[in-house]
């Protein structure tokens, strides 16, 4: 009879060790969001600064991505890790306490958006395309990111997460114990808070021995080999897909993989495990949105061109700029921003996923760029914030359509990697902030 522990080391996840911010912290300047989000919104990093202030804040801990191209960078890592260890030298933290969480996020939907933080197992995670690992990426993995990333983490003794990891559970029976019998005065609360900046709230609860025996009992359940070919029609082993913060679990497997070649103990070394929150993808709380794209420094009239003659869709001009475009795009077109005309780009193959046909053409115009043009692709949650963008006249956009989450493990299972950034989960200000920590280093 194999105990708790080997049986969750089977499924690739540990009950971790928390580090929580102790009782005199202001947790709302604590807590910061995923530092992927707002690439093109200096103000809203600005504003995040000013909030937290002097305050003991995550924020010190991250590096921002709309900071990763500035001159400083080398100086930001260094302040990173001197913060780290600032923190743990003036117990910013309370004393460390060993276990999952039950995590309800507000995210203002309605019912709350419920997850569990777990450590997940490294020697578990292959993000390669056609990986047939227990915990898989879903979104291709740009390895030219993985580097800059690593400088921070290498050497840093703290992580903290925004990393959410699915699971594909219709029946939500990993979630049972929580859904059954809704959080009351006897479960132990071990943070609440508001979350900055319209992120909703928190609230994170200690994960009971009975309630983690239901958890493994269910995930056990979810991995058996004829539950995944009855409904992926494939065989292997998934049973976690990556949802947010890919390229962040891929550096943490980079670095791990350099501690391990040095010597690093798989057995007890903290760093083959990472943080992360496992969320079920029928969580009605959890919206998929399509990430949309921007393109600054272009010759618009260029663009223009390669988009009329572009042969993967039939474009469809409908006149001047749209100040109020729809949130997403019809299902099989894509809608095209300039600051001089729009249009709907109807797709010709409409089983292939929309952002893989935007991915392949903006790819291709940008390079063909000519000398003294550089086009830069950014990747924007929010039709709004595209419309924003084209104040620039060197800017264009393409809206894409819905996402269907229910073909997401399907998907992954049969063909491996979905092109990078196919999908978000929700809007920039629902995804998870950096509010636990743990030790990586020995």
């Amino acid at each position: 009879m194999h105990s708790l522990e080997e049986r969750m080391a089977n499924l690739g996840i540990a009950v971790p060790e928390l580090l929580l911010p102790n009782s005199n912290i202001d947790m709302e300047r604590w807590a910061v969001i995923a530092c992927d989000q707002h690439t093109a919104s200096p103000d809203y990093w600005n504003k995040v600064e000013d909030f937290v202030a002097e305050s003991p804040s995550t924020l010190r801990l991250i590096f921002p991505e709309i900071y990763l191209n500035d001159s400083d960078k080398d100086q930001r890592i260094a302040a990173i890790k001197e913060s780290m260890a600032r923190y743990l030298a003036d117990n910013v933290f309370a004393a460390p306490t060993e276990t999952a969480v039950y995590i309800e996020r507000d995210t203002g939907r309605g019912a709350p958006r419920r997850g569990l933080l777990l450590s997940f197992d490294l020697e578990q995670y292959d993000y390669s395309p056609d990986s047939d690992s227990l915990i898989r990426a879903t979104e291709g993995t740009i390895l030219d990111r993985i580097p800059p990333r690593m400088a921070i983490r290498r050497g840093a003794p703290l992580e903290s997460p925004h990393i959410m990891v699915l699971v594909d559970d219709p029946d939500h029976s990993v979630m049972a114990p929580w859904h059954n019998k809704p959080a009351d005065s006897s479960r132990e609360l071990l943070y609440e808070t508001e979350l900055m900046a319209g992120g909703g709230s928190i609230k994170g609860y200690r994960v009971g021995e009975t309630e983690l025996e239901s958890l493994v009992a269910a995930l056990e359940a979810l991995q058996a080999p004829d539950r995944l070919a009855e409904r992926y029609g494939a065989g292997g082993r998934l049973l976690f897909a990556m949802g947010d913060g890919n390229h962040s679990l891929a550096t943490a497997k980079a670095v791990w993989e350099e501690l391990k070649a040095g010597g690093a103990d798989p057995e007890t070394h903290p760093a083959r495990w990472a943080l992360a929150e496992l969320v079920n993808l029928h969580d009605p709380a959890l919206l998929f949105e399509p990430i949309h794209r921007v393109v600054l420094g272009v010759d618009v009239a260029r663009f223009l061109t390669a988009v009329r003659d572009c042969p993967d869709w039939e474009y469809e001009p409908s006149g001047a700029a749209l100040n109020n475009p729809p949130e997403t795009a019809p299902n099989g077109s894509i809608i095209m921003l300039s600051p001089t005309e729009s249009g709907i780009l109807h797709l010709k193959d409409k089983a292939r996923l929309a952002a893989a046909t935007a991915q392949e053409f903006l790819d291709s115009f940008s390079a063909s760029a000519p000398s003294g043009e550089h086009p830069e692709i950014d990747y924007i949650h929010g039709s709004a914030t595209v419309a924003s963008q084209l104040q620039d006249h060197g800017a264009v956009g393409l809206i894409l359509p819905e996402f269907d989450k229910n073909s997401l493990f399907r998907t992954v299972a049969r063909e491996g990697t979905l092109p990078r950034k196919s999908f978000s989960m929700g809007v920039a200000a629902e995804k998870r902030y950096y509010l636990e920590c743990r030790k990586i280093l020995t």
